[in-house]
């Protein structure tokens, strides 16, 4: 009879508790045939065959101590390993607890924040509220800059055609006002050509000197090129002889020169007015007879277009 080597036997697996039944099984069946080489009737076997099987049985021996070793060796392992992943997961519990602690903190704060938030709503609808109100007004605010930057930039640009009229006039007139027949002055924000009484009449008269009748010439040649502008004519006397005298004095001399520009200078008519002021609008004192000759005087006034500076205010004309 034969007998089944423990090295033909299945092969050992990662089990090791079974391994070790077969183990135990494998030396049984060894005190067996042992056994029966010595008893009268048992089975007897080869020595060959005991020595192979006996080889064979030690080296299987050796392996599972080997594997004995390595899995003492793994079993340390995860001991160790075990013991560290104890502590991290100790430590993981401690972090959750912390982490719930923090979790509990801001749930309250997240609480009275809403608490805040629910007051803090109707504060900001209101402000909304208010916020669109301003808006508004903003809007309004800024139609209305625009209209008076339209307005000023309109008054602006008549300001500047002023100035480009006194700086036309005043190149037109340079010869006369360099001869010293006239002077030309800004008087209450009005453009005015003086003339002195003395060169246009005689003392206490309203007839025109002949000799005052180029310079009135050439005067209306430059006056008549303001198209759709219009002067003053204005008389002025010094004091002397009171105001029954001065004022028809002052009014004839300013009729003499505004008949003697239609009819001669050929000035329309539109363009012209007559006024007569006496010795009540004085330039200087009437201290010095020099002073007094400086106040007798005519005046050409430009008339500032108040029509169109109304407009440009705001105040519509009454119909």
């Amino acid at each position: 009879m034969a007998f089944l080597s423990p090295i033909q036997m299945t092969p050992v697996g990662r089990d090791p508790q079974r391994a070790f039944d077969r183990v135990r099984r494998c030396l049984a069946l060894a005190l067996l045939v042992a056994a029966s080489a010595v008893m009268p009737g048992c089975i007897a076997i080869s020595k060959d065959v005991y020595k192979r099987d006996m080889s064979a049985m030690q080296r299987q021996q050796d392996w599972l101590e080997a594997q004995k070793v390595r899995l003492h060796s793994q079993l340390t392992d995860c001991q160790s390993k075990g013991k560290l992943q104890s502590e991290a997961l100790g430590r993981c519990q401690k972090s959750g607890d912390d982490l719930k602690q923090q979790l509990g903190e801001c749930q309250g704060k997240l609480k009275r924040i809403a608490e805040s938030c629910g007051k803090s709503g109707v504060l900001l609808s209101q402000c909304e509220q208010q916020l669109s109100l301003e808006r508004s007004k903003i809007g309004a605010l800024k139609e209305e800059n625009a209209n008076l930057r339209n307005r000023i930039d309109a008054i602006e640009a008549r300001l500047q055609a002023m100035r480009d009229s006194f700086d036309r006039l005043r190149k037109q007139l340079a010869a006369l006002v360099a001869s010293g027949k006239l002077r030309l002055v800004v008087k209450d924000g009005m453009l005015v050509i003086q003339m002195q009484s003395d060169v246009l009449f005689d003392s206490g008269k309203a007839e025109l000197k002949d000799e005052a009748k180029p310079v009135l010439l050439d005067l209306g040649k430059v006056l008549r090129g303001f198209t759709g502008r219009r002067f003053q004519v204005a008389g002025h006397t010094d004091p002397r002889g009171g105001g029954d005298i001065n004022w028809p004095l002052s009014s004839k001399r300013a009729l003499s020169v505004v008949d003697f520009l239609i009819k001669k200078a050929e000035m329309p008519p539109q363009m012209l007015s007559a006024g007569g002021y006496a010795s009540y609008l004085p330039t200087t004192s009437n201290d010095t007879k020099e002073n007094m000759a400086r106040n007798r005087r005519v005046e050409f006034v430009l008339m500032p277009d108040l029509g169109k500076l109304l407009e440009l205010a705001g105040i519509k004309p009454t119909q």
